[in-house]
């Protein structure tokens, strides 16, 4: 027979227990899209500068091992905010998995075949004979969907799964070249091999025009997103202002980010950051003409087995206004100006056309 003092022992962790799932937090968890890292600067610039609480948000930024884990777990609800890539989105949503982007976080990284210069690769069609790695699903798509393009026998070079991890297959020799961001892994497998690196852009080898399929963005469960419209509007009020302040003041914002995350004060990080402020996107919006050409190309990929909207899983509604200009136009009205004669070439990549 049990004692006494074992039984009000039992009873106590079920009353314990009880509280416990009870328990609501009042903090907002958010989940990256891999390791704390710099692209992820405005983030944590936002929670430490005090930023998000002043619009009411306690966030609780969280890191992915698995980058592939971030759509199920932001998609099932198990948390409600999270970061993904455009061309992931509407993976999930052929997939039945309701994501919503509500922002934009990083505007079209390059993103193509990072390599060694002593590999001898300088066109596509280096691949053949080599060892050619890919993070997950798309990626390998892509490759041998180039490879159809330029004729080139599937059986002529090899692909490797080797996820996020490209930078150190190359160095192992397990791969000659694999699919990365210039920001990135170009960065880090220059640091690491002591040589200049190249890259062939994926969205050149395609002419696409842009290179948004890697674009990273803001996004929610769709249930969430319904329910907590008035956080998420606060929390991007947060991130604009954070945004702006990491592209106008760097150095002062890396160092609040690596004051927050101390295993990126070196050089390799401060060399990933330095090249990736061209590509904070400054108005966070989702672009209208980069959904549009990501939908298109996963069509071409052949990767979406369902019809649907690829417009329908983004929209700007909660994206904060850039406000009025601080000082009024010298000449009341402004002098009258009209782009409409102006023939851009819809080609052109936003960066093109800002310096066009």
């Amino acid at each position: 027979m049990l004692s006494r003092n074992v039984l009000r022992a039992g009873n106590a962790v079920r009353q314990q227990a009880v509280r416990s799932a009870s328990y609501q937090t009042s903090k907002t968890p958010f989940l990256l899209n891999w390791y704390a890292n710099p692209y992820h600067t405005p983030l944590f610039v936002a929670k430490e500068m005090g930023w998000l609480k002043d619009e009411g948000v306690d966030l609780a930024i969280l890191e992915a091992t698995d980058p592939s884990d971030v759509t199920e777990i932001v998609g099932g609800g198990n948390v409600g905010l999270g970061l993904k890539a455009m061309i992931h989105i509407l993976a999930a949503k052929d997939k039945g998995i309701d994501l919503k982007s509500f922002g934009t976080l990083l505007d079209e990284p390059p993103t193509g075949l990072i390599h060694k210069k002593s590999a001898g690769i300088e066109q596509f069609s280096d691949i053949i004979g080599k060892k050619v790695g890919y993070i997950g699903h798309f990626g390998k798509v892509m490759i041998d969907d180039l490879a159809k393009q330029a004729n080139i026998p599937q059986d002529s070079f090899e692909t490797v799964r080797v996820g996020m991890n490209v930078t150190s297959a190359i160095m192992r020799g397990d791969i000659d070249t694999g699919v990365g961001f210039t920001n990135f892994q170009r960065i880090e497998l220059e640091e690491l091999s002591g040589e200049e690196a190249g890259m062939l852009r994926i969205d050149e080898l395609n002419d696409l025009g842009c290179c948004c399929f890697c674009s990273v963005q803001y996004v929610a469960n769709g249930d969430y997103f319904g329910e907590n419209q008035e956080t998420i509007a606060a929390l991007m009020k947060g991130v604009r202002r954070a945004t702006d302040f990491t592209i106008e003041h760097p150095d002062e914002a890396w160092g609040i980010m690596t004051k927050a995350n101390p295993r990126l004060d070196n050089r390799l990080y401060a060399r990933i950051f330095q090249r990736t402020l061209p590509y904070f996107s400054r108005d966070l919006r989702n672009v209208d003409r980069d959904w549009e050409k990501v939908g298109q190309f996963c069509k071409h990929l052949g990767v979406l087995e369902t019809e649907f909207d690829q417009h329908s899983v983004w929209t700007n509604d909660l994206v904060p206004e850039a406000g009025k200009p601080s000082v009024a136009p010298v000449t009341p009205g402004g002098i009258g100006v009209d782009v409409s004669a102006f023939n851009f070439d819809n080609t052109m990549t936003k960066q093109q056309a800002a310096h066009n």
